[in-house]
C-alpha cells in the first residue's frame, strides 16, 4: 500500500461502503467525517423530546496483526463508556457514536484493511453504537496495525446522575464482595490464538486453539453492566490492560479501599492456561478485555441475575479498610503493585523465539 491516507477509490470501496453495509441504524451519520472531510456535524434530531446536559466519553487502543484489531478497540471503548454511564447501560438510548483511527503497516494489502474495517462494522451493528468516521493511514514505520476508538454520547437531562459511576464518589465501603465476570485474560487469549494459530495447532488439538480464538465473541460487558445496575452494585471496573491484577489495583485505588482476593477463586479457562504456558506468560497480567469487576453488598442477588442471563461470574474476594491490596495463595500472601505493562507485549517478544 502507498503510505499516507488511502486513495479515494480504496477508501470508498474498503472503508465507507463496508461501514454503511453493516450499519442498519442512523445511516445519516455516515455522511459525516471521511476522506478529506475529517469533521462530522451530527444534525439535531428535532423530532426528539430528549434534552442533553453533557457528554460521556470512552476511549481505547488496540494493536496487533489480527483482523479484530479495530473491533477490539471499538468494543473496549464502548465498554468504558457503558460502565461510566451505568444508568443507561442496558438501553443505549442516549445517542452514542464512535470514531476510529486505524494505522496500518505499508505491507498490508487492501483486502486485509477491508477485513479489519468489516469486523468493526459488524460489531457496531450488533452493539448499536454506529461508527461515524474511520480514518485509515498507511505508515512505513510500523509492523502491526494500531486502532484507536473514541465513543461519545450525550447525557440526557432526565437521567439520574447519582447513578453514574464516577471516580472518587466514595460509594465502595469495606466489607463488600468483589465479583468477577467471565474469565481472566480472554482478550489476550483470543489475540494469541489468532496470531499464532498454526504454531499452537502443532502443539495442541485444533479445537482448543479455535475455542481460544472464539473468545473474541465474549469481549462486550454491556450485559453484565446492566445486571450490576439492576442488582444495586456500588462500583464497576472494566478489565483490560494489566490483566486482572491491574484491574484490582485500579478498583482499589479509584475507590480508596483495600482488598483481599484469593488467587484460587479467580476464574481462568484451560485454553488460557495452555497458551500462557506455551509462551511463558503470566495470565493474571495479560490483556483481560471482556471481564468486569463489580463490588456489591448483595453478591447472591447479583450472581443469580448474571447466571440467569448466561454470564459466568464468581466472588473472588472482598474490600477492606486501609490501603493493602492482598492476594492470597494457599499459605502465601503477596501485595499487589501498580501495573507495569501487560504480558501481551512479552508474548510478542517470545513468539519470535519459538
Amino acid at each position: 500500500m502507498q503510505c499516507g491516507k488511502l486513495t479515494e477509490s480504496i477508501y470508498n470501496r474498503s472503508v465507507i461502503k463496508v461501514i454503511q453495509k453493516n450499519s442498519e441504524k442512523d445511516k445519516g451519520y455516515h455522511h459525516g467525517a471521511g476522506l478529506r472531510a475529517d469533521c462530522a456535524i451530527l444534525a439535531e434530531n428535532t423530532t426528539s423530546e430528549k434534552q442533553f446536559t453533557g457528554m460521556v466519553l470512552g476511549q481505547a487502543t488496540a494493536t496487533g496483526t489480527d483482523m479484530q484489531v479495530a473491533a477490539r478497540a471499538y468494543i473496549a471503548a464502548v465498554n468504558q463508556m457503558t460502565v461510566c454511564a451505568v444508568s443507561k447501560a442496558h438501553e443505549m438510548t442516549f445517542c452514542p457514536y464512535a470514531t476510529i483511527t486505524l494505522l496500518v503497516p505499508e505491507k498490508l494489502r487492501e483486502i486485509k484493511i477491508r477485513n479489519i474495517v468489516e469486523t468493526a462494522a459488524v460489531k457496531a451493528a450488533e452493539m448499536k453504537v454506529p461508527i461515524v468516521a474511520c480514518d485509515v493511514q498507511v505508515l512505513p514505520s510500523i509492523t502491526e496495525s494500531v486502532a484507536v476508538c473514541v465513543v461519545n454520547s450525550g447525557i440526557e437531562s432526565s437521567v439520574d446522575t447519582t447513578r453514574y459511576c464516577l471516580k472518587g464518589q466514595g460509594k465502595v465501603v469495606p466489607g463488600e464482595e468483589i465479583v468477577m465476570t467471565k474469565w481472566a485474560a480472554i482478550e489476550g487469549t483470543a489475540l494469541i490464538g489468532e496470531e499464532s494459530f498454526a504454531v499452537l495447532c502443532g502443539r495442541y488439538p485444533e479445537d482448543i486453539v479455535k475455542t481460544a480464538v472464539n473468545f473474541y465473541q465474549k469481549l462486550s460487558i454491556v450485559a453484565e453492566a446492566a445486571c450490576a445496575v439492576e442488582s444495586g452494585a456500588s462500583a464497576m471496573q472494566v478489565l483490560r490492560e494489566g490483566g486482572i491484577f491491574g484491574g484490582l489495583w485500579q478498583l482499589a485505588q479509584d475507590n480508596g479501599v483495600g482488598l483481599v482476593v484469593d488467587l484460587k477463586n479467580i476464574p481462568i479457562r484451560q485454553e488460557t492456561i495452555e497458551l500462557c504456558e506455551f509462551f511463558d506468560l503470566n495470565p493474571y497480567v495479560l490483556l483481560s478485555g471482556g471481564s468486569l469487576l463489580i463490588t456489591t453488598s448483595e453478591s447472591g442477588k447479583l450472581l443469580h441475575t448474571l447466571r440467569e442471563r448466561g454470564i459466568h461470574a464468581t466472588v473472588i474476594g472482598h474490600t477492606t479498610a486501609g490501603n493493602d491490596r492482598v492476594i492470597l495463595r494457599d499459605e502465601e500472601t503477596r501485595y499487589l503493585e501498580p501495573a507495569r505493562g501487560d504480558e501481551i507485549f512479552q508474548y510478542k517478544k517470545n513468539k519470535h523465539n519459538i
